[in-house]
């Protein structure tokens, strides 16, 4: 098939009702500057076909109005869900270091890849999710040659895959040199050439 360019915008969920927390899989909802932030973000987006969501509803309500009032399909998926944290998914973080069991949050966030949170999800697994999650768009893209579409997700997918996108060593944690704002949108163009090898590149 000839050459083919597509874009994807990766949208981050916006400011949450609770704050301080490790909102992980925990289902909070977005407080009225979250909701707004992502109107924002998305006021100038044009000509999207398609969007992708995390199911967790401070990503995928927005995704359910944003796809109404396109009149676009909507994809929910659980592979875009942020990383579960198991025990202290939900806690305020001031909670979880005071804390003085072991594993702590401190051992977790200095050597993620060797420490998993007590009844979490293994950063091996996590990678793993995001990385099937982003070979299976670049194949939908090579196939059904979609031009444009939204994925609302969170901080850590984004991380993960802008690290998969720049070649990071898998486990050398360097994705934590990305900071993603609330309400941020990242733009990945994707040129997929004539024997539908896809090439990404961010757009700044």
């Amino acid at each position: 098939m000839p050459p083919f360019s597509s874009r994807v915008y990766l949208l981050r969920h916006g400011e949450l009702i609770e704050q301080g927390v490790l909102a992980g899989q925990t289902d909070f909802l977005l407080s009225e500057l979250g909701c707004a932030q992502l109107h924002q973000a998305c006021n100038e987006l044009t000509n999207i076909e398609l969007v992708q969501s995390s199911t967790l509803k401070r990503c995928s309500e927005f995704a359910r109005s944003f796809s109404h009032a396109q009149q676009i399909p909507l994809f929910l998926t659980d592979q875009l869900r942020e990383f579960n944290f198991g025990d202290w998914d939900g806690c305020k973080y001031d909670d979880l270091w005071q804390q003085t069991d072991s594993p702590s949050i401190g051992d977790f966030w200095q050597s993620p890849w060797q420490v998993t949170p007590p009844h979490g999800e293994s950063m091996r697994d996590f990678y793993q999710r995001i990385a099937t999650w982003w070979q299976t768009l670049l194949i939908d893209i090579a196939s059904n040659r979609t031009q444009a579409q939204l994925v609302l997700t969170h901080a850590g997918v984004i991380k993960q895959l802008l690290g998969i996108i720049c070649q990071l060593p898998k486990e050398s944690n360097q994705q934590n040199i990305f900071s993603i704002g609330y309400g941020k949108l990242i733009c990945i163009d994707i040129y997929i050439d004539d024997s539908d090898k896809a090439w990404p590149r961010i757009v700044f």
